[in-house]
C-alpha cells in the first residue's frame, strides 16, 4: 500500500493490538472455545462454505428486452488495497468502528458502551459490531438474532484477525459493503455517485460515501441532499475528533458542495418505472408468499436495505428474472408527448401513467422531467406516484360523484340551479362558498350537462345531497387507494368533506388511471401492477399476480357514466383531448391553477396526466407560465398527443354497452322519494331512472295536510285552471255564468288568489260558459 498520512498511525495501532487486556483475551478465548466445542466457528470451513457472490437480477420489458440489470456481485468491482485511498479508509473507520486498529475482531469497550446505552434507553439503540464482525456477518453467518450466531460471528472475527492483517480486512470490507444505488464496494460507489474511480476519491466524497453505509436509502444524496450533507458533515466531525483529518482540511470539506455526478451507465429508458418497480418490490405484502423474499419494508422507517435486508438483497442480488409490464413503444410515446408540450425549462413538470384497464398492467410511466439531471433537486422524485403526498385532483374527481348519484337514484336528467357562485350551509353553522372555474352562470342544468361542462356549483349541491361518504366509497371501490403506497407514510383514507367532490383529496396518476379504467371496462376493476411474473435464475416461477378482477360498478351505471364522459370530451371541457374515436375523459383544475389533470380512456388503454410544480402549490398562471393552465389545456394536449400515437394500430372500439333500461317514476322532487298522500302535487314530477336505482322509499314528510298559496286562475281556460289548482293541492268546484269574456275562460275565483288555504280545501272558479 502507498504510504500516506495514516500509514504510520496504523503501524503503531497494529502493535497495540498485541497488548490486549487479559480480560479481552479471556473473553475471546471463551467465545472460541464455546463456539469450537459446538462446531460453529472454523474459519476455513466458513470460507469454503460461504455463499457465492450475489447474482445480477434483470428487469425485462413486455417485449422481452432487458430493461435494467440489477447488479449484485457482478457490479462489485474488487479493487486492491493500494487503489483504496486513505480518506475513504479513515472515514469508514471513524463512523463504523473507531477502535478498529485497537481491537482483535470484537471490541469489548464498544459492546459495553452499547449495552449500557441500550439498557438506559430500554431498547436497542446502539450496536457494538466491529468492521470485522460486519464483514463476517455479511459473508459468512448472516444476521439471525440468536446466541449461536453471535458466538460464531465473534469466533470467526477473532480467527479472521489472526489470519489477515487489518489492511486486508478493511480492504475486503470496502469491496463488500453496500453504498446504495446498486453499488457494492467502493469502486462501484465511486462510479455510481461521482463517475470516478476509487483512487480519485477526495475527503468530501469519502465522507459522503462512508455516511451512506448505515442507511443508503435514508442518506441518499440524490433524494435527500440536505440530510446527506448533514450526515457527511457528521462523518467529517468524527474524523476531526479522532485526529484522522487536519482542521483546515475538515473545514474545506465541510463547506464543499456534494458534487454528485451519477454514472451514465445507470441510465435506463424508463427510470421512473424502474424506481417504482423497486419500491413496489420492497413494500408489496403479497410477495411474502415467496419465503426467500421475506417481509415487506415497514413504513415507520425509510425504505432501505437496513429496514428490510432480505427484500433488498433478493431484488439486487438474488438472480431474479422480473418480467415487467412496461411497453417500450408506449413509454417512448409518453416521453415524447410530455416533452413536446412542456418544452421550456421554466414550464411546470408533467407526470403520466398509462394502464391497460383489462389487466391492470402499467404500460408506461413518466414521473418527472429528467431523472438523471444532477442539478435538479426534484429529478428523482416520482411524480407519477404522487411524490411523497400526491396532489389534489380538482374536477377529475367528479366522475366518482356522478357514479354515486346514478347508484343512488339520481337521474342524469335531474335539474339543479347553476349560478356562477353559491354559498351552501354546512353543519355547525359554517358556510361553503363555491364558484365555477370560469365564473359563469348557467341558470339551471341537468346533472348530465353539469358534468359535461364541469360546473362546480351543481356538484357542490350534489355532494351535499349524497353525502361525501358515499362519493368516497365509490371512488375507493373504483380504484382510489387501490395500491399499497410506495412513497412515504401518509393518510390512506379519503377525507369525508364536501370539498372532496372538487378534488380536495390528494391522488396520484397511478390510482386515477386505474379508477377511470373501471368505467372503460364496463364496471370491472383490476388493481394496477408493474410486474407480470418473477422467476429465479433457473427459470422457475416464484410469483405471479393473483387474479384480482372484480365487479366494482353495476354495468348499467358504468355505461351511463361512460356515455356522459364521452360527451365531456366531444362537447365539454375535454375537447382538447378528442382523438376522434370512442373515448371517455375528465378535466381537473385545482383552485389557483396549482394542479391540472386530464384523465381519460379508450377501451384498451387508460391514461392520467398531471401537470404542476413539484416544489409546492404554485399557480400556473401568466406570467409564471406561458398560459393559464387548465385541465383542458396542456394536460389534454399531452393526453391527445400520446393517444394519437398509442392507438395508431389499435382498432377503434366502443365501450361495453349493456342495454341501459330506464323507468319513469313519479317522485317528490324536493326529497327524491315517492310521494305520500300529503305531498303537494306541484312537487310531484315523473323522472327517469336507470332500472334498479329508482327510489322505493315513500317520503316520511309531510305528515299532515299543508297550508298552500292559492294560485290565480283568472283568464285560464277551465281545464288549465283545474290542473293548476290540483297541482297546488286543492279541489275544484266550477260555476258557469253568462259573460262577454271568451267562452270557457275563468272570470273569477273564490277564495282569491294569494290567500293561503289548507291543502284539499275547495276553490270555486267561475267560468264563462252560458
Amino acid at each position: 500500500m502507498l504510504a500516506g498520512p495514516g500509514s504510520g498511525r496504523r503501524y503503531h495501532l497494529k502493535v497495540m493490538t498485541r497488548r490486549l487486556p487479559r480480560l479481552l483475551c479471556g473473553f475471546l478465548a471463551l467465545v472460541a472455545l464455546v463456539a469450537g466445542c459446538r462446531g460453529l466457528a472454523d474459519l476455513e470451513d466458513a470460507e469454503q462454505g460461504a455463499t457465492a457472490l450475489p447474482q445480477t437480477s434483470f428487469l425485462y420489458a413486455s417485449d422481452g428486452s432487458v430493461l435494467k440489470e440489477l447488479h449484485g456481485g457482478e457490479n462489485r468491482i474488487v479493487v486492491p488495497s493500494h487503489k483504496i485511498p486513505d480518506p475513504i479508509r479513515d472515514a469508514v473507520v471513524a463512523v463504523e468502528d473507531r477502535r478498529f486498529y485497537q481491537h482483535h475482531g470484537v471490541d469489548l469497550k464498544a459492546l459495553a458502551r452499547a449495552a449500557y446505552t441500550d439498557a438506559a434507553a430500554g431498547e436497542i439503540v446502539e450496536g457494538g459490531s466491529t468492521i470485522t464482525q460486519q464483514y463476517v456477518k455479511q459473508v459468512f453467518v448472516g444476521d439471525d438474532q440468536t446466541l449461536e450466531r453471535k458466538l460464531k460471528e465473534a469466533s470467526l472475527a477473532w480467527q479472521l484477525e489472526e489470519k489477515y492483517t487489518k489492511d486486508e480486512i478493511l480492504t475486503r470490507y470496502l469491496n463488500t459493503v453496500y453504498f446504495g444505488r446498486g453499488a457494492y464496494g467502493v469502486q462501484a460507489a465511486a462510479q455510481a455517485f461521482f463517475s470516478i474511480d476509487a483512487p480519485e476519491l477526495d475527503l468530501q466524497q469519502s465522507a459522503l460515501l462512508a455516511g451512506l453505509v448505515q442507511s443508503p436509502s435514508a442518506y441518499n444524496p440524490f433524494r435527500h441532499p440536505k440530510v446527506a450533507a448533514q450526515r457527511r458533515n457528521d462523518v467529517l466531525r468524527l474524523m476531526r475528533d479522532q485526529h484522522l483529518v487536519a482542521r483546515a482540511a475538515y473545514r474545506k470539506a465541510r463547506s464543499d458542495r456534494l458534487r454528485l455526478r451519477p454514472a451514465a451507465v445507470d441510465r435506463t429508458a424508463a427510470p421512473y418505472f424502474v424506481d417504482y418497480v423497486l419500491r413496489w418490490f420492497l413494500v408489496t405484502p403479497s410477495l411474502q408468499r415467496v419465503e426467500s423474499f421475506g417481509p415487506p419494508c415497514p413504513f415507520d422507517r425509510p425504505l432501505s436495505r437496513k429496514a428490510c435486508e432480505q427484500r433488498w438483497d433478493a431484488f439486487f442480488s438474488g438472480g431474479l428474472r422480473i418480467q415487467t409490464t412496461l411497453d417500450p413503444q408506449l413509454q417512448t410515446n409518453a416521453d415524447r408527448a410530455v416533452n413536446a408540450v412542456l418544452r421550456d425549462e421554466d414550464d411546470p413538470y408533467g407526470a403520466m401513467t398509462v394502464i391497460d384497464p383489462n389487466t391492470g398492467f402499467i404500460k408506461a410511466m413518466v414521473g418527472g422531467r429528467n431523472y438523471y439531471d444532477p442539478d435538479d433537486p426534484f429529478a428523482k422524485i416520482n411524480l407519477a406516484a404522487g411524490g411523497s403526498t400526491g396532489r389534489q385532483g380538482g374536477s377529475s374527481f367528479k366522475p366518482f360523484a356522478l357514479v354515486a348519484a346514478l347508484e343512488n337514484g339520481i337521474s342524469p336528467d335531474a335539474v339543479y340551479p347553476a349560478p356562477g357562485s353559491i354559498e351552501l350551509p354546512l353543519e355547525g353553522g359554517r358556510g361553503w362558498k363555491v364558484s365555477n372555474s370560469d365564473g359563469g352562470s348557467y341558470g339551471s342544468l341537468t346533472l348530465e350537462d353539469a358534468t359535461i361542462n364541469s360546473v362546480n356549483t351543481v356538484y357542490a349541491q350534489l355532494i351535499l345531497q349524497l353525502g361525501p361518504e358515499k362519493v368516497n366509497e365509490v371512488a375507493t371501490r373504483m380504484g382510489l387507494r387501490c395500491c399499497y403506497r410506495t412513497t412515504s407514510p401518509q393518510t390512506t383514507e379519503l377525507i369525508d368533506e364536501p370539498s372532496a367532490v372538487l378534488g380536495a383529496n390528494d391522488v396520484n396518476s397511478i390510482e386515477m388511471a386505474s379508477a377511470f379504467g373501471t368505467l372503460a371496462t364496463g364496471g370491472y376493476h383490476v388493481d394496477p401492477t408493474p410486474v407480470v411474473s418473477i422467476r429465479d435464475s433457473e427459470g422457475s416461477t416464484l410469483w405471479k399476480p393473483a387474479e384480482r378482477g372484480r365487479l366494482a360498478v353495476d354495468p348499467q351505471v358504468a355505461a351511463a357514466a361512460a356515455d356522459i364522459l364521452q360527451q365531456a370530451v366531444t362537447f365539454g371541457t375535454g375537447t382538447g383531448a378528442d382523438i376522434g374515436r370512442p373515448q371517455i375523459g375528465k378535466t381537473g383544475t385545482d383552485d389557483g391553477y396549482t394542479d391540472a389533470w386530464f384523465v381519460g380512456a379508450v377501451p384498451q388503454l387508460t391514461a392520467a396526466v398531471w401537470i404542476g410544480f413539484p416544489q409546492g402549490q404554485i399557480a400556473m398562471d401568466v406570467p409564471r407560465t406561458r398560459i393559464t393552465v387548465f385541465g383542458g389545456t396542456w394536460p389534454a394536449d399531452i393526453w391527445r398527443t400520446f393517444m394519437v400515437d398509442a392507438t395508431r394500430n389499435l382498432p377503434a372500439q366502443r365501450f361495453p354497452t349493456p342495454k341501459v333500461r330506464y323507468v319513469s317514476v313519479k317522485i317528490d322532487v324536493t326529497q327524491d322519494c315517492l310521494p305520500n298522500r300529503y305531498t303537494l302535487p306541484r312537487n310531484i314530477e315523473p323522472v327517469e331512472f336507470i332500472t334498479g336505482t329508482q327510489p322505493i322509499e315513500v317520503c316520511a314528510e309531510p305528515t299532515s295536510t299543508q297550508s298552500a298559496d292559492i294560485p290565480s286562475t283568472i283568464g285560464l281556460y277551465e281545464s288549465a285552471a283545474r290542473e293548476l289548482l290540483e297541482q297546488s293541492g286543492f279541489f275544484t268546484e266550477v260555476r258557469y255564468v253568462r259573460s262577454n269574456q271568451p267562452r270557457g275562460t275563468v272570470i273569477s275565483q273564490t277564495p282569491s288568489a294569494g290567500l293561503r288555504a289548507q291543502q284539499t280545501s275547495t276553490v270555486t272558479i267561475t267560468v264563462s260558459g252560458i
